[in-house]
């Protein structure tokens, strides 16, 4: 990693409070350090660029050439005069040429403001293109940054059922040695505790993955440890969402519906611009020459020529006409992938809210049946340690247990993003 890049990294590491990265601090750091993000930033100040560069047209060009030519052989011709007959040359064994042109476009028929207005075009492009990637983005970041915390959830949960497996070991042992159960039992309890190790090592992996992939979506080197600091719990509030109100802000915000309309003005203008091309255009052109021989003279001398041209594009295959046809055809797929963007943030949107709602329902369940779950263990541990129940009896229902709580945590989760989501879709975040 460059010393530059290390440096920022060590610069925002340190911005982080001691309590751990949150989501708003991992949104702020995404925006500015993802990769896939920065090329997209690279692409908008190459479309600036090219902006630029159609201001170029409303300049003159200015061009020197300098050349020399040495002649082995001078062409000669003899004339028969009163004097004699005289050799005269045709030129000069040394030429030297040197010239400057100056050429400036006088009248173009509006081509080169369309030509600047399709690069402008093209950079509105870019940048909606980069707000997309962004939206893209902070999706990906809700559901990696929650599967986090999710999973750092999970190695509790995982690491409470091996101390519960643990302390059902301990009892059974006693029980086993005492003689009221049998060695199946026995077996049995530590067959589960390794079960239970086996699945914290699964959930530990998992979180280390996901770390990976949070890591890669802000920017940060793969094995970099970052801590996390988030509530599992939230305040669930009432639903107050509006499925046409949702719809309304996202198309009103969304970026890939106006990149649909950019498009399509682009098609026109390229459109426009084949059709200019069929006028003519006035320039002007001149050039100062300092030359030798000049005037058919053997020394240094210079010309000046000042040209208006007129230029008229005739004939050129029918390659204008088949472009104007392709534009054509441009802007109809532009009109139809609009309408298909359009469509598409409908369902998207009305797919996230019925996630939405669907999650908060399962979440609401769940927290009930965590509860009915933690006290149906708490029942099941004391009347198995009297032994009015068996040790079969106790494992299906300290696995129910351990069931609801996973459960509970993956409710949690799916709300988070979904809610999450939501906010992205409509551009709220």
């Amino acid at each position: 990693m460059r010393f530059g890049s290390f440096f920022v990294l060590l610069i925002l590491l340190m911005a982080i409070p001691s309590s751990g990265l949150t989501i708003e601090e991992a949104k702020e750091i995404a925006l500015k350090e993802n990769r896939a993000l920065k090329i997209s930033e690279l692409e908008v100040r190459k479309a600036e660029a090219k902006l630029k560069e159609s201001w170029a047209a409303f300049y003159p060009g200015v061009q020197f050439q300098s050349s020399y030519t040495r002649l082995l052989s001078v062409p000669q011709f003899s004339l028969e005069t009163p004097e004699g007959t005289q050799t005269i040359s045709m030129g000069y064994p040394d030429n030297y040429k040197n010239t400057l042109s100056v050429t400036f476009p006088l009248f173009t028929f509006g081509k080169r403001f369309v030509f600047k207005r399709i690069a402008e075009k093209g950079l509105r492009l870019q940048e909606l293109q980069e707000e997309t990637d962004k939206i893209s983005l902070l999706k990906d970041l809700a559901t990696i940054f929650y599967g986090v915390v999710s999973a750092k959830k999970g190695v509790e949960i995982a690491k409470e059922a091996i101390e519960r497996a643990e302390d059902h070991l301990k009892t059974v042992t006693v029980q086993y040695e005492e003689g009221r159960v049998t060695r199946l039992d026995f077996l049995s309890a530590e067959t589960d505790l390794n079960e239970r190790k086996t699945t914290f090592l699964n959930v530990l992996n998992g979180l280390e993955k996901a770390h990976s992939g949070l890591n890669i979506l802000l920017g940060f080197p793969v094995d970099t440890m970052v801590d996390i600091e988030e509530e599992i719990e939230m305040d669930i509030k009432p639903d107050t969402f509006i499925l046409d109100a949702l719809i309304t802000q996202a198309l009103k915000n969304r970026p890939e519906v106006k990149g649909a309309q950019e498009i399509n003005a682009m098609a026109n203008l390229n459109n426009t611009m084949q059709y200019l091309s069929y006028l003519p255009t006035i320039a002007f052109v001149g050039n100062f020459s300092y030359d030798k021989p000049c005037n058919m003279v053997n020394e240094w001398d210079n010309n000046i020529t000042a040209t208006i041209a007129l230029t008229v594009p005739i004939f050129e295959g029918f390659s204008r006409r088949r472009k104007i046809e392709g534009y054509i055809l441009t802007t109809e797929q532009a009109k139809i992938r609009g309408m298909m963007i359009r469509e598409g943030i409908k369902m998207e949107v009305k797919n996230l809210l019925l996630d939405y709602r669907l999650s908060k329902k399962k979440l609401d369940l769940a927290e009930k049946k965590l509860e009915q779950s933690r006290e149906l263990y708490r029942m099941a541990k004391e009347q198995y340690e009297k032994g009015y129940i068996s040790s079969l009896q106790y494992k299906d229902i300290e696995l129910g247990y351990r069931s609801a709580e996973f459960t509970h945590l993956n409710s949690i989760y799916n709300l988070r993003v979904a809610l999450s989501k939501i906010k992205i879709a409509i551009t709220t975040e």
